[in-house]
């Protein structure tokens, strides 16, 4: 045992000797290199370069086998440097989506020089992608509306709109436009999309606590497509089947709701061929755009429609023999007559004897003076109507009706539901219901609302003008040609 004890430290004190032995030649052989005078060629400085590395590796794999010597080892954090640990770097990337990259520390940087394994750094990641939800935007709709019905916290309107100037927009929201919101975890908005006008797109990008507003320029790519088919169940429901969005049938109920009530009048078995513009960015499509021409047979009735258009936009739309699908109204539903009591908002009632709004427009005329229908539209209501004695009310298109009162009769022949043509006679002037002569009472609504018919300001619907309109009958033309390719009927008949 007392040999074995003899050897080892023998042994010991040779590979000691060795090190020592090793690190003085080492270090001498950098000092005569330091000295050497003149400076080395680079040849001969590249081949002592090598060599001492190679001294330095053979020297430090000798001493790595050696065990460290007790007066050699370090104190607890003697000559440790700290080195950062790993970081995670975020970026956002073109499409904003955000990505996240793990760094290596220097630690591991450093045992990777010898051994490649050493770093495993985790591949790039990506957020959880949001999904978009589009939303079209109804009648009367506001940006608080809409984020109660998508469980939307309140408070992000007014974040949002005190964000910027231009988020101001967001207060008058255009019905039949799509507004595009992506969601968080928490159910705040992370971003928002709403087109402002053909060309400009406002985005909203949540950033920390706040939101990013920018208001986007964007040079579209336009595309023609068609869209026909036969109502079977409603007309939304049958036009989504044929791929048409919500806004290009809001566009053809506008077009065509001066001559068809589609809330009365639509029929199974009635078609629609449309052809409308979209628009693309970038190769994606990003918006439908304005009907070119489009078609509707109602009960067996055909009407056509034609897009004229002045610069970039459609300025209107008239029959393919340029009239305007936009019918003017009458200033007076009487040929010879006098007002004897004006729309007012406060005005005292003779036979009520009470103060009270009186919102239509009094004329006064000889019992049995023909009473004219002011625009073209459909009997909505005919009999008796309290107060208005006989009464009529005519829908024109989907905003605007009128009501005809105290008549003493009305005109042969006409009942509810039946078309009447702007000029035509429609009853007389009578004294029935509360009335203190012969007069007629005349009320005109927008939407619904009263307006004065003595000074409101009537849509323009000139026929085309006379140097539009040669170029206009041409293009007119040629797009019923296309509605005779593309309307339900002739592609059934080609399948």
């Amino acid at each position: 045992m007392h040999h074995y004890i003899k050897r080892q430290h023998a042994k010991k004190q040779r590979r000691s000797g060795v090190a020592h032995a090793l690190n003085r030649w080492h270090l001498q052989l950098r000092r005569s290199l330091v000295k050497r005078k003149p400076a080395l060629s680079q040849p001969r400085r590249i081949h002592a370069a090598w060599l001492l590395a190679l001294v330095g590796l053979v020297a430090s794999i000798t001493i790595a086998s050696l065990p460290p010597r007790e007066d050699e080892m370090p104190e607890p954090m003697q000559a440790m440097t700290l080195m950062p640990p790993r970081q995670i770097i975020t970026s956002m990337d073109i499409n904003g989506e955000i990505r996240r990259q793990v760094i290596p520390s220097a630690d591991e940087l450093m045992a990777s020089l010898t051994d490649p394994t050493a770093i495993q750094v985790a591949p790039a990641t990506r957020e959880p992608e949001l999904s978009w939800k589009e939303i079209t935007i109804k009648s009367g709709d506001s940006l608080s509306r809409i984020f109660a019905r998508h469980n939307i916290p309140g408070d992000e309107v007014n974040r949002i709109i005190k964000s910027h100037a231009d988020a101001k927009a967001l207060h008058r929201l255009a019905a039949g436009q799509v507004l595009r919101i992506q969601t968080g975890a928490d159910g705040r908005i992370q971003q928002l999309r709403y087109r402002l006008n053909e060309n400009d797109t406002l985005h909203v990008r949540r950033v920390g606590s706040g939101y990013d507003i920018t208001k986007v320029n964007q040079s579209f790519e336009t595309r023609h497509a068609y869209a026909s088919g036969h109502i079977a169940k409603s007309l939304f429901a049958d036009g989504q089947s044929a791929g048409l969005s919500d806004p290009v049938i809001i566009q053809m109920v506008e077009i065509f709701g001066w001559d068809i009530d589609f809330a009365q009048e639509l029929r199974v078995g009635d078609s629609f061929a449309v052809i409308y513009e979209e628009k693309y960015w970038q190769g994606q499509k990003v918006a439908d755009s304005a009907i070119i021409a489009a078609e509707f047979i109602n009960q067996g009735k055909t009407y056509r429609a034609i897009g004229h258009r002045a610069g970039d936009a459609i300025a209107g739309y008239y029959s393919p023999e340029g009239l305007s699908m936009r019918r003017p109204f009458l200033r007076s539903p009487l040929k010879i007559s006098r007002v004897t009591s004006p729309y007012s908002l406060n005005r005292y009632h003779p036979i009520l004897q009470t103060w009270a709004a009186h919102k239509g427009v009094d004329y006064g005329a000889p019992t049995g003076t023909p009473v004219l229908a002011t625009a073209s539209g459909r009997v909505s209501f005919l009999g008796g109507k309290g107060g208005y004695g006989n009464a009529i009310v005519l829908k024109h298109g989907g905003s605007y009706s009128t009501l005809y009162a105290h008549l003493s009769g009305y005109q042969r022949g006409l009942r509810a539901g039946a078309q009447v043509e702007q000029g035509q006679v429609i009853g007389y002037v009578g004294t029935t219901g509360l009335a203190t002569g012969p007069h007629l009472h005349y009320e005109f609504q927008v939407n619904g609302i009263h307006q004065n018919p003595l000074t409101f300001k009537f849509p323009q619907t000139e026929p085309i003008a006379p140097q539009h309109r040669a170029d206009f009958l041409q293009a007119a033309r040629n797009w019923s040609a296309k509605l005779d390719l593309v309307g339900p009927n002739a592609l059934a008949s080609r399948r």
